[in-house]
C-alpha cells in the first residue's frame, strides 16, 4: 500500500525472475523469429504467386481464427501429446520407437502452439500492407538487376514496414505475454514471467505490489527490445 521501490529491488535480485524474463523474452523472440517468415511468405503468396484465390485464403485465415483461443491451444495439445497425431503417425511408419517426449510439456511445444495461434494474426497486416505494392514495382526492381532476396529487402520489407511493424508488436507482445499456453503445453518446467504476474493477483497468497512491478518491469523490457528490433529493421532495409 505504500509508494516504495522495494518489489523492485527484490526482483532485481532474485535469480528466479531473471530465468523467467529471460525465458519469456526467448521465447517470444524465437517464436517471432519463426512467425514473421511464415506470414511473409503466404501474405507474399496470396499477393503475387496466388493472386486469383488471394481472398479465399485470406477468408481461410480469418476462419481459422473463429474457434476459441483455449480450443485452439487443446487442438495443439492433442496434436504434440505422447498418443498425438505426430507420435502416432510415426510409429505407425516405423520412423521411430517409442513416443518423443519433447514435443509437448517443453519449450518447444511452447513456440510451436504460439506460432499455430499467431500466424493468423501475423498475416493480415502484412497482407493489408502489401496490397499496397504494386506488380509492376517488383518488374521494375527485376529489370534493373535485382535478384530475390535484394528485392525483398529494398523494395518489399520498406513498402510494407507498417504491417511488418504489426505483425512483429502481435507476435513478439502476445508471445511474451502469454501465461495459458506455457501451463498447458508447457509444463512446469516451462513457466513464463506471465504465470508468476497471473499467479500475484489470484489464490491466497496473491501479493498485488509484486505483480504489478513484475507487470511493469516486463512490459519496459518487451518494449525496448520491440523498438530495438524496429529499428534495425529499418537500418537493414535502408543499408
Amino acid at each position: 500500500p505504500d509508494l516504495s521501490l522495494a518489489n523492485y529491488i527484490k526482483i532485481a535480485a532474485s535469480p528466479l525472475h531473471h530465468l523467467l524474463l529471460v525465458r519469456t523474452i526467448v521465447i517470444g523472440l524465437v517464436t517471432s523469429a519463426v512467425v514473421m517468415p511464415l506470414a511473409f511468405a503466404l501474405a507474399y503468396l496470396m499477393r503475387f504467386v496466388f493472386e486469383r484465390r488471394g481472398q479465399l485464403i485470406l477468408q481461410l485465415v480469418i476462419l481459422s481464427m473463429f474457434s476459441g483461443y483455449l480450443v485452439r491451444i487443446y487442438a495443439w495439445r492433442t496434436i504434440l501429446g505422447k498418443q498425438g497425431l505426430i507420435n502416432t503417425t510415426l510409429l505407425w511408419l516405423g520412423v521411430i520407437d517409442q513416443p518423443l517426449e519433447f514435443l509437448i510439456y517443453s519449450n518447444l511445444a511452447i513456440v510451436i502452439t504460439l506460432t499455430g495461434l499467431l500466424l493468423p494474426l501475423a498475416v493480415l497486416p502484412i497482407y493489408s500492407a502489401m496490397a499496397n505494392v504494386e506488380r509492376e514495382h517488383l518488374d521494375v526492381a527485376r529489370d534493373l538487376g535485382a535478384r530475390r532476396l535484394h528485392l525483398i529487402r529494398t523494395i518489399l520489407v520498406p513498402m510494407t514496414l507498417p504491417g511488418v511493424g504489426t505483425a512483429f508488436a502481435f507476435a513478439f507482445l502476445l508471445a511474451a505475454g502469454d501465461f495459458v499456453t506455457p501451463t498447458l503445453v508447457g509444463g512446469t518446467q516451462s513457466l513464463m514471467i506471465g504465470n508468476v504476474i497471473a499467479d500475484q493477483f489470484r489464490g491466497i497468497g496473491s501479493n498485488w505490489p509484486l505483480g504489478a512491478a513484475l507487470a511493469f518491469v516486463t512490459m519496459g523490457i518487451v518494449l525496448l527490445i520491440y523498438f530495438g528490433v524496429m529499428r534495425l529493421l529499418r537500418w537493414v532495409t535502408r543499408w
